[in-house]
């Protein structure tokens, strides 16, 4: 089995805990830059549970201004990535659909992080007949 593609979703609650990980992401940001989306081995999906959702009235012109500033610096304002940090939690049943419909083969998820959560993705994870890992610490 050859690994095709890295999903990688990292979930935080706020911006300094994206820090001690960011300066290698962008290197691996970098390392990609010019192959086309469709052929990258590496798809990050950002995550501050802090940040109110883009759906919150008191967030709409806060994350609009965050998605121009964006667009026109090509660079995230939150962890300096070009990888677009996304406010509030991902919508699995959303993130896994898009995985499952790039029919790039079998899907192994891994998992590292509280129990709730884990039933959670464990759940959506059978629902998509993907393999689900789970790290306890």
């Amino acid at each position: 089995m050859t690994l095709r593609k890295v999903d990688f979703i990292w979930i935080n609650r706020d911006q300094k805990s994206f820090e001690w990980f960011v300066s290698l992401l962008t290197n691996m940001e970098m390392d990609q830059a010019d192959e086309e989306p469709e052929g990258r081995f590496l798809e990050m999906h950002m995550y501050m549970t802090s940040a109110l959702s883009k759906n919150d009235m008191k967030a709409i012109g806060l994350q609009m201004a965050l998605d121009l500033l964006a667009k026109k610096e090509k660079r995230d304002s939150i962890t300096g990535l070009r990888t677009r940090t996304q406010p509030g939690r991902p919508e699995w049943a959303k993130v896994f659909q898009k995985i499952s419909e790039e029919n790039k083969g079998k899907v192994h998820v891994f998992y590292c992080g509280s129990p709730a959560l884990a039933k959670l993705i464990k759940a959506q994870c059978e629902r998509f007949a993907f393999n689900f890992y789970k790290e306890n610490f």
